[in-house]
């Protein structure tokens, strides 16, 4: 898969300058970009959020859509925003989402993802019920997996450092590393290096061990 992706871990959008600004830089003129906010309480809202920090050169256009179709296709990057990790991923799965993002990668075409948008991204969505404040899952999935676009690495968002013993946990049991973003980090991957763009450090939590990645700096999946 040609990625290029842009993840966020939740916090307010002031705190992504940076990876804002290499997102736009990795557009090309007049881009048009498609909104997924399904898992957003008001997807309007989160619209209107999305144009007020986003729609400037080089996009032209912002549009936020909710029914599956391969005109998905024809946009020049997606967002997909947060919200229950659960719920989001049960819509995605339930229709033809998933193969459409998947698509989206194939053509090389930039994914901008906050949080659960971030998350489901991963091998496996169960890092979303760590933390003080994890995602309650209400639907009782019996699929806990995400699109895999990262090989076997999963996305933690919201993570602080009281997390990683049960994210450490986690990891010997699935045996799946992960990537765990605060509410203000960021990560730009191209293909297999991820690139840290802050402010805070990006955690890896593999079989080597816990590790910080401060901003500035790469590494290969």
């Amino acid at each position: 898969m040609a990625l290029k992706l842009f993840l966020t871990g939740g916090g307010d959008q002031e705190s992504f300058k940076k990876i804002d600004q290499v997102f736009l830089k990795n557009l090309k003129p007049d881009s048009q970009v498609a909104l997924l906010a399904h898992a957003c309480e008001d997807q309007q809202e989160a619209l209107e959020r999305i144009v007020y920090y986003f729609e400037r050169p080089p996009i032209s256009q912002i549009d936020l859509i909710k029914k599956p179709s391969e005109e998905i296709l024809n946009y020049d990057a997606l967002m997909i925003e947060g919200g229950n990790t659960f719920e989001l991923i049960q819509q995605m799965r339930e229709s033809s989402f998933f193969n459409l993002i998947k698509k989206f990668i194939d053509l090389g075409k930039p994914i901008y993802a906050d949080s659960a948008g971030a998350i489901i991204l991963g091998r496996d969505v169960h890092t979303a019920f760590l933390g003080d404040d994890g995602d309650d899952d209400q639907l009782r999935l019996q699929d806990y997996r995400g699109l895999g676009v990262l090989g076997d690495w999963c996305l933690h968002a919201h993570s602080t450092e009281d997390d990683y013993e049960q994210l450490q946990d986690l990891l010997y049991d699935k045996g799946w590393p992960i990537l765990a973003l605060s509410e203000e980090a960021s990560v730009f991957i191209n293909k297999d290096e991820v690139e840290v763009l802050g402010p805070d450090d990006l955690w890896v939590i593999d079989f080597e061990g816990q590790k910080k990645i401060p901003p500035g700096q790469k590494i290969v999946l």
